[in-house]
């Protein structure tokens, strides 16, 4: 009797498909990470526009103190356009962005001389530009301006009573960090001085 049998290839034909899903989880997996690194990558260089752009709202904000380019009430009452700034409201889009922030063009059409902050070693170039909110140039005390009021000094028995005290205007300062690759980031803030 003749016990030997004939092989008929079942265990090639299983042992490809469980190479092939093995072959497929490994690039899913390899995927997979190359989409979080992507990701990491991502959220490192938004942190870096963040922080670049905190320089140029830092160097905004000192223009208002000492001895800064506006740090007299007088020189705020005009346009100071070697350092970006407007006496009055500038054109916002839906977002409340400048419209001089969205176009280089418009930013020199508008005839803003002030030099931007680039960072060569990370590619990235800050633009700053201020504009007091009130509608046109000049004394705040003649145009519809946004004031922020300071309260004055007051007893523990008043906190109850409206004290009002100095009207300050405000002022918007709004940044554009641009990075590599044209990406582009904007932050905002507001001070009363």
């Amino acid at each position: 009797m003749n016990l030997r049998r004939t092989q008929s290839g079942v265990i090639l034909l299983f042992t490809l498909v469980a190479l092939v899903v093995v072959l497929i989880a490994g690039l899913s997996l390899v995927r997979a990470m190359d989409v979080s690194l992507l990701q990491a990558g991502n959220l490192a260089f938004r942190r870096d526009l963040a922080n670049q752009a905190e320089r140029g709202m830092a160097q905004a904000i000192t223009r208002f103190s000492g001895t800064g380019a506006l740090s007299v009430e007088s020189v705020r009452n005009a346009n100071v356009v070697a350092v970006n700034y407007s006496a009055s409201r500038l054109a916002t889009n839906a977002q409340g962005i400048p419209l001089l922030l969205l176009s280089d063009a418009a930013f020199t059409a508008a005839g803003m001389t002030g030099a931007d902050l680039t960072d060569t070693a990370s590619g990235v170039t800050v633009r700053v530009v201020v504009d007091r909110q009130c509608t046109a140039a000049g004394d705040i005390g003649g145009n519809a301006c946004a004031l922020a009021t300071t309260l004055g000094d007051r007893a523990a028995d008043d906190r109850y009573r409206n004290v009002r005290g100095e009207a300050q205007p405000v002022y918007r300062i709004s940044v554009r960090a641009t990075g590599p690759r044209n990406t582009q980031a904007f932050f905002q803030s507001t001070v009363a001085r």
